[in-house]
């Protein structure tokens, strides 16, 4: 059966169920034409997707079908539900689905900044290329702690958010082109480390880990969630698998940008632990405790909520016949 000689042959009642789905109400006459045009379409797109499932016809056909099926069957969820949904299964099965990517880019960013505090500590060069003696110790003795307090904890804590959320959702969104994430990490990660290498010259090297652990730990962790959901989706871009490359991508994609939501609000408590924990008076054992428990409680939410969503199917993605690739027929 050859898709372009059905599309011909049935192309106008399909732009006919259409319109008909497209329309808030339909009288007596248009409902029953609407249910006969419904059930060819639907058989129409099974013979297609047998023989050709990612062909042209195949993904216009879906769209006409699933919006029908929308319009004859779909009972939204409700602002609740949507929510439920996506809190307990869509953003867990997203996050645990990214673990093997996650961790080497964890390993990859900490491996980075480590060698980066040491190479830089170990040659003077480095530092003094980074700037004078003056300027860094400026950095180490006063800088550093003063950003801290410089301004008040909520226009603090909106203002880091604000910068981290964008980061976040730019990473997820530019994950196709791979380089933008990989140059990020590098940049970040040495940024991190060259910053270390400047506290320990000037012997505050405590003061560092006291001011950068409590909200770093979720901070970075966030963050570099949104670098393995972008590497993610390049990575579906580059090696497809079974799928086509645009399937493979397309669902990468809406699985993922699920995450990138979710970071909006996982980093506004970050934030929050920044701009009220950081510089708080607090033991450091209960600041840094704080950011660690936050970063224990992501993992395993992503843990012992993702696994069984992700076992069950689900990855983030939309439900098969919402994202086009099944249809349920009304008999």
């Amino acid at each position: 059966m050859d898709p372009a000689l059905l599309a011909e042959l049935h192309g106008p009642a399909w732009a006919r169920l259409s319109t008909l789905a497209s329309r808030n109400t339909l009288d007596a006459r248009e409902a029953e034409e609407f249910l006969a045009l419904y059930r060819s379409a639907s058989k129409d797109l099974s013979r297609i997707q047998t023989v050709a499932p990612d062909s042209e016809v195949s993904i216009r056909l879906s769209s006409i079908v699933h919006r029908s099926r929308m319009q004859l069957t779909g009972v939204p969820l409700g602002l609740r539900g949507s929510l439920v949904q996506f809190w307990v299964v869509s953003l867990p099965a997203a996050l645990y689905s990214l673990r093997w990517m996650f961790l080497g880019v964890f390993a990859f960013f900490v491996g980075i900044s480590v060698l980066t505090t040491v190479w830089a500590y170990n040659d003077p060069a480095v530092l003094e290329g980074f700037g004078d003696a003056e300027m860094r110790r400026r950095l180490a003795e006063e800088d550093f702690v003063d950003y801290y307090f410089e301004h008040p904890s909520g226009f603090f804590t909106v203002g880091v958010w604000a910068n981290n959320a964008w980061i976040a959702v730019q990473w997820v969104a530019l994950g196709i082109l791979g380089f933008p994430i990989v140059f990020g990490l590098i940049l970040n990660a040495f940024n991190v480390g060259l910053s270390g290498a400047i506290m320990f010259e000037f012997g505050h090297g405590a003061e560092f880990f006291r001011y950068i652990l409590p909200h770093g730990i979720p901070e970075i962790t966030c963050i570099l969630i949104a670098a393995a959901a972008g590497l993610q989706i390049f990575l579906a871009w580059v090696v497809p698998g079974p799928r086509t490359r645009r399937a493979a991508l397309a669902r990468a994609a809406r699985s993922l940008i699920t995450v990138a939501l979710g970071l909006v609000v996982l980093l506004f408590l970050s934030g929050i632990i920044e701009g009220f924990v950081t510089p708080s008076s607090l033991p450091d054992v209960i600041r840094i405790g704080i950011g660690a428990l936050y970063t224990v409680g992501i993992v395993v939410y992503a843990i012992v909520l993702g696994r069984p969503a992700l076992r069950a199917g689900d990855s983030g993605d939309l439900s098969a016949d919402r994202a086009g690739y099944e249809v349920v027929a009304v008999d």
